[in-house]
């Protein structure tokens, strides 16, 4: 059976503090993919409370037990509801009972939270705002006559290729990246987003912030790379975006990923054992 899904990846400029006003433009420019036929919608990392909050971090974290005190959550989940559609995040997360802080992937339906990853591999100064992760959950979404697995990484995991090695090992057709990534490093974001998506035969979606934010730590400017993208699983660019806010509309024929499994079966021939036994030899 045919089993194509519409995609939107959602590009914008957040304003740092300014949570109502990027929550208005993220859902005005989801509509958009909405209207199209869009059943899965992905937001960049921490598009609502903009990325340059370090000082503020605890001002803005949305705790996922208490969805009523998040108006990021509460949101979201009204427009699931609304639509009838899966939106992918990322956002401050508060773990209230430990009161510690996360840069949190999460997946949303219309009736709530479908699961979530926190981000393991934290870029220079995120190490003083947030706690690591530690695992690589894998989540099935019903999209009616079928059903797709997904996993999520976070803006400088797509350089490491292990987690999303493990995620496709796991089940994962589609590797979904959330990002504040660096315009000084974009050779990077467009090398390792072609990359991830052909040694896995996988899509990748890979969701950017644009523009430029100021650092509450240097008091510089963090210029972001934009560009974002949906690679197929033979690591080839099928869309791109260009404007500051665009929604990046793609349509993912899934049947791809089985078909470029068998061609290249990278997946299929790696001895996971093998690569267990070398890394413990580097102790």
């Amino acid at each position: 059976m045919e089993q194509k899904l519409k995609v939107s990846l959602i590009q914008m400029h957040s304003i740092p503090q300014n949570v109502e006003g990027n929550l208005a433009l993220a859902l005005n420019l989801a509509q958009e993919g909405v209207e199209n036929g869009s059943k899965l919608i992905v937001f960049s990392e921490l598009f609502d409370s903009g990325y340059c909050v370090e000082l503020e971090d605890c001002k803005y974290a949305s705790d996922f037990e208490n969805f009523k005190d998040s108006k990021t959550l509460q949101s979201l989940l009204k427009f699931c509801q609304q639509h009838k559609v899966y939106v992918v995040g990322c956002i401050i997360e508060r773990d209230s009972k430990h009161n510690t802080f996360y840069d949190t992937a999460f997946i949303l339906n219309q009736k709530g939270l479908v699961g979530k990853y926190r981000k393991i591999y934290l870029w220079g100064d995120e190490s003083r705002r947030f706690c690591r992760g530690e695992d690589y959950p894998v989540f099935s979404l019903d999209f009616g006559g079928f059903k797709v697995k997904v996993g999520l990484q976070i803006c400088y995991e797509i350089g490491f290729s292990e987690g999303a090695r493990i995620l496709a090992l796991k089940g994962a057709d589609i590797l979904i990246f959330p990002s504040a990534f660096g315009r000084a490093r974009l050779y990077a974001w467009n090398l390792a987003s072609r990359a991830r998506a052909l040694e896995n035969g996988a899509f990748v979606l890979a969701v950017n912030q644009s523009k430029s934010q100021n650092s509450q730590f240097t008091h510089q400017k963090i210029h972001f790379a934009a560009n974002s993208q949906v690679i197929n699983p033979q690591g080839k660019v099928l869309a791109r975006a260009r404007k500051s806010n665009e929604v990046l509309m793609c349509e993912l024929d899934l049947g791809e990923c089985t078909k470029q499994r068998k061609a290249i079966p990278y997946l299929q021939d790696i001895d996971v054992s093998l690569q267990i036994k070398a890394l413990q030899s580097l102790d």
